[in-house]
């Protein structure tokens, strides 16, 4: 395929209102993202909306590509179903990641689902306090940031209050309360 025609491709099957650059995966390096099309780099400071924390084809990441490959090309259901990558994975984690203080971990695919069960874990706890307390109050109301993006799934597109309302307009929105943020409703008055 021509490098001139990804975005044409892509547009004719999907909404494409997505980023200008055409991320080039095999020259994108550290922080920088490469424009296949146009071979300009673009300082990324937004990582992938965070899920790509050590960068483009860091060196350790490209040295265990075959190591990562096994679990990518097979993607067990690790919750379910164990195996040895991800004891391994787990083994390493706890003991450079994760603190004395929080003996449990739970990994999830990615920020909408990460969000998604933390508001789950969050109604299941309030419930319980209220309970175990003798009171009736549901707890079932998250407060959460106006004006942000909370991922794609079906809680998180009902928090999210885009200044695009084409996005969310058809969706349910919780009383829940929002909080307010003065810089960006001023930087999105100027805009």
């Amino acid at each position: 395929m021509n490098k001139s025609d990804i975005r044409k491709v892509i547009s004719e099957s999907i909404l494409a209102d997505g980023m200008s650059p055409v991320i080039d995966l095999k020259k994108s390096h550290g922080s920088w993202l490469v424009d296949k099309v146009t071979g300009k780099e673009y300082l990324d400071l937004f990582s992938m909306f965070a899920s790509l924390s050590v960068g483009y084809n860091h060196p350790y990441v490209v040295e265990q590509s075959e190591r990562l490959k096994v679990a990518a090309i097979n993607k067990p259901t690790n919750s379910d179903v164990y195996s040895q990558e991800m004891a391994e994975f787990v083994h390493t984690f706890k003991r450079v990641a994760q603190p004395d203080y929080l003996p449990l971990t739970f990994f999830i695919e990615g920020g909408g689902l990460a969000v998604e069960n933390a508001l789950k874990a969050a109604f299941d706890w309030k419930r319980r306090k209220n309970l175990a307390k003798g009171s009736s109050a549901k707890g079932e109301k998250v407060i959460h940031f106006q004006q942000c993006f909370h991922g794609r799934t079906g809680y998180t597109m009902s928090l999210t209050d885009s200044p695009d309302k084409r996005k969310t307009m058809y969706f349910p929105k919780f009383d829940w309360p929002r909080i307010t943020n003065p810089k960006i409703t001023f930087l999105l008055k100027i805009i």
